[in-house]
């Protein structure tokens, strides 16, 4: 879908479902369709070899294949899943790209509102493992150790998604946009106004703002799917290491960065491991970052205290 309006200058939008989400693309100032069409042909081409649930997609395969074969997967796919590994040992495991058996315990849980028994958690829990996932860089392959074990990049796809958004773009020499997809958010030449979702309030209801520019935009939440069960909140931001929901006492961590791939994985860790552990992660990277406690107390990083507001 197209939109145009007069927004500081001519604006073109391209809006598309994707890797689990709504994605947008939007052009200011000089732009032709073709460019925004070229990025999602490119976003779509990922959502087909990174999906958990389509037949035949390099993740789909991998999880199938779990405990028989080596399967051979694309150079997306490789590249993605051998990041998130260099991810998951430096969160100590707290970001597990292998841990999606747990994950999808977790998902049924919160539609049926009920917990699970703790021998599916136990058993979920023991199914994740980065040293199970066997990449082999001459063949192109990808092998899971154990049958039952599952892949899940959800926690990074979007992220890298987007930056081979910006990688387009840049080719065709866009120089002003902004790429939104599902929350996963950079922004190229101008200045924008990013508004921190407020945990305690309805979707669109901002905490604060930070200005942000040519740079990436990410954040990972708790507070996004949960239920409640006598008197206590589970929600979908699995700890890998425990196999049940993160208790890191944060809400909502947004990180402000180069790269969204890097960001959006962090994000997820971060969740899981919190701001005190978390933190020298991304002062090594030079990330800033916005930590909103269960308490809803707001926190930045230096870096940060010009641009929020």
């Amino acid at each position: 879908v197209y939109v145009r309006k007069d927004m500081r200058g001519k604006e073109l939008q391209k809006i598309f479902p994707a890797l689990g989400t709504i994605n947008t693309i939007t052009l200011y100032e000089s732009f032709a369709p073709e460019i925004a069409e070229q990025v999602k042909k490119r976003v779509l081409d990922l959502h087909r070899r990174f999906s958990l649930f389509e037949q035949g997609s390099d993740i789909f395969r991998i999880n199938e294949q779990a405990g028989i074969i080596t399967v051979p997967v694309h150079p997306d796919t490789f590249f993605v899943l051998s990041h998130a590994l260099d991810y998951g040992w430096e969160t100590q495991g707290a970001f597990d790209i292998t841990s999606g058996a747990a994950s999808r315990l977790w998902r049924d849980a919160i539609r049926s509102a009920q917990i699970p028994s703790e021998s599916d958690i136990a058993g979920c829990r023991s199914l994740s493992g980065l040293t199970d996932l066997i990449l082999d860089k001459a063949d192109g392959t990808a092998f899971l150790r154990r049958n039952g074990q599952q892949i899940d990049l959800g926690g990074i796809a979007k992220g890298y998604a987007a930056d081979e958004a910006v990688r387009i773009l840049k080719k065709y020499k866009v120089h002003n946009a902004l790429i939104n997809f599902g929350g996963t958010v950079i922004a190229i030449g101008r200045e924008q106004k990013m508004g921190i979702q407020n945990p305690f309030q309805k979707n669109g209801e901002s905490m604060a703002d930070v200005m942000v520019k040519n740079k990436a935009v990410v954040t990972s939440g708790s507070y996004e799917r949960g239920f409640f069960f006598e008197g206590i909140r589970y929600h979908h931001i699995i700890d890998p290491r425990t196999g049940r929901p993160a208790d890191s006492e944060l809400l909502s961590v947004t990180l402000i960065g180069d790269s969204a791939m890097e960001l959006d994985a962090l994000a997820t860790g971060i969740c899981v491991l919190g701001e005190e552990k978390g933190l020298p992660l991304l002062e090594k990277r030079g990330i800033e970052a916005v930590f909103i406690s269960n308490d809803g107390e707001v926190r930045i990083t230096r870096g940060l205290q010009r641009d929020f507001f």
